[in-house]
């Protein structure tokens, strides 16, 4: 059976998410400070890329982490086809509100057309950003999860980056859930995988800045607001380590510096929400959810499926993607 951070993980996860999606992709910093002063409650979208949206929805990032956790959920285990098919279902429904973005939009023509595989050729990290569904199943080994990490980012993100990173903060997580310190879990991760030089140089980078006197909105800004991974890989690694213990401090940080903010908040929320004795972020942040009844209905359909297990996944399959 999976630990009980698990929910955890999955829960701060989405309000990083959450928490961004009033400025998400407002790249001045001081507009956002005139229209939401600090950000630390959830507000409707002041851009024009999540119309129809409410306060304590997810942007498109976070719907898609929801479409995973509902994959999972539905079969009771990761299936990257299965995953696949939610998805592809998802931005097919008339009735859906979320922004298609580059990679989306790439995706799906190629689905259309028959290519294969369908991913873009997207550097952005919110490929990586919403894995933390994956961490209510019961893996076996900390590999079987990176493995899955880096195939539902490969169902919409081709470049190895972006894998790459899912794979890494699987890791460092898996760690941090098992009472690694923070900051011992980067380095200890970073040391133990052939790593990119990229990823490796972000990491040091952040390190440096985390112990600057600079501001965050300043060192967010120095490594880059973009949606790329090399930008926000050390953006979110800098919070990461400048904040270890306080998880609020950099959800609200991160929100403040603006950019792909949201991206970012998937995956701090799930680096801070598998401490196991983090302090507790603010209650309405987890009332203040739109869909925390479908979080909630998810989650009792996955506990019942650990009384009832499917056979296994084949390994091989989880790493074919669609």
């Amino acid at each position: 059976m999976p630990p009980r951070s698990s929910s955890s993980i999955l829960l701060t996860s989405l309000i990083g998410d959450a928490l961004c999606l009033g400025p998400h992709w407002i790249y001045d910093q001081d507009a956002i400070a005139q229209t939401f002063g600090l950000p630390a409650h959830f507000a409707a979208p002041a851009s024009a890329y999540h119309p129809g949206k409410h306060a304590g929805d997810f942007t498109h990032y976070g719907d898609q982490t929801l479409v995973l956790l509902q994959s999972l959920a539905n079969l009771g285990r990761f299936d990257a086809p299965t995953f696949a098919a939610a998805w592809r279902a998802f931005w097919e429904n008339p009735a859906t509100l979320s922004y298609r973005d580059g990679a989306t939009r790439t995706t799906l023509e190629n689905l259309r057309s028959g290519q294969h595989p369908a991913a873009s050729p997207s550097q952005d990290i919110a490929g990586a950003s919403r894995l933390a569904p994956l961490f209510l199943l019961a893996w076996e080994n900390p590999d079987d999860l990176a493995a899955a990490a880096r195939a539902q980012a490969a169902l919409t993100h081709g470049h190895p980056s972006v894998a790459e990173v899912a794979d890494f903060f699987a890791r460092v997580t898996w760690l941090v859930r098992e009472g690694t310190a923070i900051p011992e879990a980067l380095r200890t991760i970073a040391a133990q995988q052939p790593w990119s030089a990229p990823l490796h140089s972000g990491l040091a980078a952040a390190a440096a800045s985390s112990t600057s006197p600079q501001s965050d909105a300043a060192a967010l800004t120095e490594h880059g607001l973009a949606c790329g991974v090399a930008d926000a890989f050390p953006a979110l690694c800098h919070l990461l380590l400048r904040h270890p213990h306080h998880a609020a401090t950099a959800l609200i940080a991160n929100a403040a510096a603006g950019g792909d903010s949201a991206a970012r908040g998937l995956l701090l929320g799930l680096v801070y929400g598998a401490q196991p004795h983090a302090d507790p972020l603010p209650e309405a942040w987890t009332s203040g959810l739109r869909a925390q009844r479908d979080i909630a209905a998810c989650l009792d359909q996955l506990a019942l499926a650990e009384k009832h297990p499917e056979p296994p996944a084949d390994s091989a399959q989880a790493e074919r993607g669609i």
